[in-house]
């Protein structure tokens, strides 16, 4: 089975030093330990625009490897006017991370699915089922785990709600160490009562 790895700074440190080095895509691919179409989709994915200028269609360097004008002889000079690019390792890092969080946030369910889970929850809540007893009820129909379910209820996306589940609500717990000092004083005042007898 395939394992699947993301890009480190420091392997992203190498993909831009490649670049301004003029190497090709493979020899990075390569020095990295990635596919050469992982590091072309990186590089484009995380590249930056530098200037606005016309179509970027229209300049052969942004539309193949290396994506960016670092290396290009018309950038410096006046006689590029195209969309300048470039990568840049500790950018691409925090749009990569950036989009990794993003990616993990929300629902991993559609509306209709939604609507299910939500009407067969509140049914079983209603009927004082716990969410474990409604899940083994209806497990062909709810494709999510206990702790997801939970979660969505902590989150506040189902019409059940944290209070509405029998034992989610908790009690405050009592001062163990105030018992245990009166309970002490108690007993101390009954030895000193016992020995002045």
């Amino acid at each position: 089975m395939k394992e699947w790895k993301h890009l480190t700074f420091e392997q992203r440190k190498v993909i831009s030093s490649g670049i301004s080095h003029s190497y090709k895509l493979r020899e990075i691919a390569e020095a990295i330990g990635f596919d050469p179409t992982s590091i072309s989709k990186e590089v484009k994915r995380n590249r930056d625009s530098i200037t606005i200028g016309k179509n970027i269609s229209d300049c052969k360097r942004i539309n193949r490897w290396p994506y960016v004008c670092t290396g290009c002889n018309k950038k410096y000079n006046n006689q590029c006017f195209f969309t300048k690019y470039k990568y840049d390792a500790r950018s691409a890092q925090n749009k990569a991370d950036i989009n990794l969080i993003s990616s993990r946030r929300g629902l991993d369910i559609d509306s209709e699915e939604f609507k299910k889970l939500d009407k067969i929850i509140k049914d079983g809540i209603d009927n004082k089922k716990s969410i474990y007893q409604i899940t083994i009820k209806n497990k062909n129909e709810i494709n999510k785990s206990i702790t997801s379910i939970y979660r969505y209820i902590n989150n506040g996306y189902l019409t059940t709600k944290r209070i509405d589940l029998p034992y989610a609500v908790t009690y405050k717990k009592k001062n163990i160490m105030i018992s245990m000092t009166i309970l002490t004083t108690i007993l101390i005042e009954r030895v000193i009562l016992i020995l002045t007898i």
